[in-house]
């Protein structure tokens, strides 16, 4: 099949939740000529972004938020005749699942190829008692093509998978003067700033050990080095936070493949973390960026960026995965599904 096959291509796309990395999927393949409908809970980007229809957000949802079984039986009661109903009235080439939470309601439409996307804890996660890894590796086996995030991912499935890194937004995410970027923001240009772009309550980031290592690394060094917690601004805004930051920190337990490394690469902010899902890949060729396999070297790392008073080359290494190159991937893969079907 060829660009004019694409351009003709119906995809049907259900996600967990309209997470901004699935948002600017559906955007990258639109622009690809791909004619997307899509099938989702919340809307993480401001203002909301409405595909083939209504994006599905409810009260009792939010209230009841988390990986309970509760939540997930409402929210695929919800989602599933939705699904059905599109799947029935539109005529759709294929349809693409978007994480593990939301596989089995992508097997549960009539006779369409299923391309599947997990994103990292719905494969080595332990939600719901370890009932949702199994139930993802499940559905895996059921459909025609496989996208993971990292080697890891890959590893941990009992099937095939393409290893396609969630793309990254060149063109928003760029070097800009840091003390501009500071003075937009309102941070101190007296001081050191580490920024950690996750939301404290969730476990999996590990946000006290970010808090003890910010506190080690300022009894370290002769600044002051403050942690900044930015969980809840625009996305748009997000390129003045780590140009004002002088490294990100990351001290996840598990990941995929974190687009907040990426976006930070893009800016050419220096990283420190965890070797969590791809960490290690991305950041292995960047000058003054660090992987650590315990919470001491975070630290360590941290104190050696700090020093250095530079910033990393990190955009020249995350070129490989930028949105365009990853619509490209996803396109040929629809591709080759239809030509096997």
């Amino acid at each position: 099949m060829g660009s004019s096959a694409a351009s003709s291509l119906k995809v049907l796309q259900i996600s967990s939740a309209g997470m901004e990395f699935f948002l600017n999927q559906l955007d990258v393949l639109e622009e690809l000529g791909i004619d997307c409908d899509a099938v989702y809970t919340g809307d993480f980007r401001d203002g909301g972004h409405v595909y083939g229809g209504e994006s599905i957000h409810t009260g009792l949802l939010s209230s009841i938020a988390g990986h309970n079984p509760v939540y997930y039986a409402i929210r695929g009661s919800i989602l599933y005749p939705q699904i059905l109903k599109s799947s029935l009235v539109e005529d759709y080439d294929l349809v693409h699942v978007n994480s593990g939470v939301v596989a089995p309601l992508g097997l549960g439409q009539p006779q369409r190829p299923v391309v599947m996307t997990f994103w990292g804890d719905d494969v080595l996660g332990d939600r719901l008692g370890g009932l949702q890894p199994k139930l993802t590796k499940l559905c895996a086996t059921q459909s025609d093509h496989v996208i993971v995030r990292s080697q890891e991912m890959k590893d941990a499935l009992p099937c095939d998978a393409t290893i396609i890194p969630s793309g990254v937004d060149m063109s928003l995410f760029s070097p800009m003067d840091q003390a501009q970027a500071q003075e937009a923001v309102g941070w101190d240009p007296t001081e050191r700033h580490v920024i950690f772009p996750y939301h404290p309550s969730n476990d999996k980031k590990r946000y006290p050990v970010a808090t003890e290592t910010v506190e080690r690394v300022d009894d370290a060094v002769e600044e002051t080095v403050r942690l900044q917690v930015v969980d809840d601004v625009d996305f748009d805004d997000m390129p003045l936070y780590y140009n004002a930051a002088d490294a990100l920190l990351m001290p996840s337990l598990r990941e995929g493949s974190p687009n907040t490394v990426k976006e930070a690469m893009a800016c050419n902010l220096p990283v420190v973390s965890t070797e969590a899902g791809d960490t290690r890949t991305r950041l292995g060729p960047v000058e003054n960026s660090y992987v650590s396999s315990t919470d001491s070297g975070l630290a360590d790392g941290l104190i050696a960026v700090l020093q250095s008073d530079a910033r990393s080359d990190g955009r020249e290494h995350v070129e490989e995965v930028s949105l365009e190159r990853m619509g490209e991937r996803i396109l040929s893969i629809y591709e080759s599904v239809l030509d096997d079907r």
